[in-house]
């Protein structure tokens, strides 16, 4: 998609031609568009899919009602009220819609209206404004002026590079310095950007302030090439599918360099006999699918193959799982920072859903990882909170 035609004129058929079915929110377990009971975690969605819908209660807060405003909006030329812009902006971005209604898909409706709303100029939602100066101006989603902690001495220049992101670099060192130490043992030369790593501007993207986003993506796309990238390793879920699905699309051309996941790279070296794992984990466990993992469809199962290769890990799954899992509460970062409140509520039940199936979550994502964790010590939930690179690192004798 070129995202100088991003516009809402690129969904009228989608905005004309919606069933009103309900099943991307609602309507129960059998979605009508593929006429099929089984297989059933394939085929049947869970009974609470939409988180946005879960809390609001509202139609107006599906995917479909969102298409319906949109429409409106679209068609008879009505204003963009102050109300349909929370509306817009309340929606958890997990995409299952688009998992039930891919012909329609709403997820990308949601994300042109919101940038019809910044290009119309309505006010946005009030911690946007800071977010964007903090990208923009610090170059991480924070404002910080300096990384929690320096990472292990890298070479700045070299094909595989390393890229942290916002949340590994500023709140969660622990887990960058096991990637490193992951990779490093397994015997690839990393280079990583230093202090010259920016932000890579998912939000600014999922708000729908593309003349950032696109700043922004040049300006990384740039610093890789000129690090001379041929792969960029990513361990944030977010940040991956920042670089992977929407930079070519918004520096409008394809990347010099493959963007892989650090899950991806984790399972092949396991193939490829190049991480061994010395050391048993004696561990239950239930793994939590990042949303931005989880809409490719083949993520679902590497990193429970990563889990189950670990000697003495054991997977129980939660209700809600693979390509029907539920969000984490972060919601595109979007909920979490402009309506904490409906970012807690869903974080406290994807939480006890996980406790309800195992005493410890693993993740593969930064965002999910602090969100699960918070929403555990918020809600007083007796259970471990793990990513899956750390718990790799530990069972291979490498303490982080």
């Amino acid at each position: 998609m070129d995202y100088n035609k991003w516009t809402l004129d690129q969904y009228r058929e989608s905005l004309d031609n919606c069933e009103h079915c309900g099943a991307c929110a609602a309507r129960g377990t059998i979605t009508p568009h593929n006429f099929k009971q089984s297989p059933p975690h394939e085929w049947d969605s869970p009974e609470n899919k939409c988180p946005s819908y879960e809390y609001f209660k509202f139609r107006s807060h599906t995917g479909y009602g969102r298409l319906m405003l949109t429409a409106s909006h679209f068609r008879d030329g009505k204003p963009l009220t102050d109300d349909l812009v929370n509306i817009a902006y309340t929606c958890a971005s997990c995409g299952v819609c688009n998992e039930i209604c891919p012909t329609r898909g709403p997820m990308n409706v949601i994300l042109a209206l919101r940038q019809e709303i910044v290009e119309q100029g309505c006010e946005l939602p009030a911690p946007l404004k800071d977010l964007y100066e903090n990208m923009d101006e610090k170059h991480n989603l924070f404002g910080l002026e300096k990384r929690a902690k320096d990472i292990p001495e890298l070479p700045k220049t070299g094909k595989d590079v390393y890229f942290t992101g916002c949340y590994t670099s500023y709140l969660l060192p622990k887990i960058e310095k096991a990637n490193i130490a992951v990779m490093k043992a397994a015997g690839l030369d990393l280079a990583h950007l230093g202090s010259e790593e920016k932000c890579c501007g998912e939000v600014a993207k999922q708000s729908g302030n593309l003349e950032l986003f696109k700043k922004m993506a040049k300006d990384n796309v740039e610093a890789m090439k000129q690090a001379g990238a041929k792969r960029v390793i990513v361990n944030c879920a977010h940040c991956y599918k920042t670089w992977k699905t929407d930079y070519p699309n918004a520096v409008g051309e394809e990347l010099p360099f493959e963007v892989v996941h650090v899950t991806d790279l984790i399972g092949d070296l396991i193939k490829e006999g190049k991480i061994k794992f010395d050391r048993k984990i004696n561990k239950e466990v239930t793994f939590h699918d990042p949303c931005f993992l989880r809409e490719d469809h083949h993520e679902n199962m590497v990193p429970r193959e990563i889990l189950n290769s670990i000697p003495g890990i054991k997977i129980k799954e939660m209700d809600r799982w693979g390509k029907w899992s539920y969000c984490c509460g972060a919601g595109g970062k979007i909920s979490l920072n402009c309506y904490p409140d409906f970012a807690a509520a869903i974080g406290t039940e994807r939480i006890n859903e996980a406790k309800a199936a195992a005493d410890n979550v693993v993740t593969a994502c930064p965002v999910c990882f602090n969100q699960l964790r918070y929403s555990a010590e918020a809600e007083n939930v007796d259970i471990e909170v793990n990513d899956i690179s750390v718990l790799v690192a530990e069972a291979i004798g490498i303490e982080v």
